[in-house]
């Protein structure tokens, strides 16, 4: 969610005749992310989200938001896509890919609680319940696969120590993924990139203790899961070990990419309060972990050194994933505090 396509008023109020959502107010660029462009579009009906797909074709695009749909119908707390007066999920803009959807209310949360862990965890799980029932297949586009073949473009920004790391987790992921374990796995459509810029959560006014003279902590209620823009069939404790490695983890710099004990188990304790896992998932969890970090450190290291031009993108620092890499790799259980 960077911006790299500019809009003028007049060109956003032409796109906006597509659609009965009333007046033009306002609009700004939103900064996070690095992927496609993001308008939040302030309407005399409300706030919407304008988004520009830069990589994705029509089609493409298209997939993920009949997802979209299907899941904001079910039980899943997501955007939901709006459809234009020509009943149509997405459109052009600018030559590009373009929809409007829904702004949820709620901010992101830098510094989760282990109770924000646990309602990750529900969301996560709720998502993989409802995605169950979506008939649609696609292949998640940032899987293994991707990575075998992303690695040979990073290479010569990579130091020798860095080569047989990657060379190392890779071989280790490809046996794995032959193993009758792996081959058992439950797969589904996934989210693929719930990091904490994805969960947004408003403040439980219902909380307040107004007995406690000493100030308390805020206490905030998850109000919605946003970017599903790198959703795609894989397996199900695929998607958790992504969502564990960014949700529960130090982030001091002596401990840094080390599970908190009691961020890891909450957030498995609130996933598995509305899907259980199955021993084999259970069992696998620790190479999904290994996985879902090398993912990222390639995804990282391409963005870091082949940076897109874009008015508001700040690449994420690759360092931090080859870190958390080798912290997986190291352990034999999640005790750390």
């Amino acid at each position: 969610m960077a911006v790299f396509s500019k809009i003028s008023h007049s060109e956003l109020e032409d796109f906006l005749k597509n659609y009965k959502l009333g007046n033009l107010l306002g609009f700004e660029g939103i900064k996070a992310g690095i992927e496609n462009t993001n308008y939040f579009i302030f309407m005399s009906s409300g706030k919407y989200v304008l988004t520009i797909f830069e990589k994705l074709s029509l089609n493409e695009a298209q997939f993920y938001l009949e997802f979209m749909l299907f899941l904001s119908s079910r039980k899943t707390l997501c955007p939901m896509p709006i459809i234009s007066s020509s009943d149509q999920v997405i459109r052009t803009f600018k030559g590009k890919p373009a929809t409007l959807v829904t702004a949820l209310e709620g901010i992101t949360i830098e510094r989760p609680t282990s109770e924000n862990c646990y309602q990750v965890g529900q969301a996560l799980a709720q998502i993989h319940l409802d995605a169950t029932d979506f008939q649609n297949v696609k292949p998640n586009c940032r899987g293994f696969e991707w990575c075998k073949t992303t690695s040979s473009q990073i290479l010569q920004f990579m130091s020798e120590d860095q080569k047989k790391l990657l060379s190392s987790e890779i071989e280790k992921q490809t046996v794995f993924r032959e193993s009758n374990t792996f081959k058992i796995l439950p797969t589904a459509m996934v989210h693929g990139d719930l990091f904490k810029d994805n969960v947004l959560f408003r403040k439980d006014f219902a909380q307040k203790d107004t007995t406690d003279k000493q100030q308390s902590p805020k206490k905030y209620q998850l109000s919605g899961l946003i970017d599903f823009y790198f959703a795609g069939t894989d397996v199900l404790c695929y998607d958790l070990a992504v969502t564990l490695n960014d949700w529960a983890i130090s982030t001091d710099d002596v401990t840094f990419g080390s599970f908190k004990k009691n961020y890891f188990d909450k957030m498995v304790s609130g996933y598995e309060s509305i899907r259980q896992l199955i021993p084999e998932e259970k069992k696998a969890l620790p190479m999904m972990l290994r996985g879902a970090a090398l993912r990222f450190w390639i995804s990282r290291l391409c963005d870091w050194h082949q940076p897109r031009e874009a008015s508001l993108l700040s690449p994420k620092n690759p360092e931090q994933f080859e870190i958390i890499l080798k912290k997986r790799r190291g352990e034999t259980n999640y005790g750390n505090e």
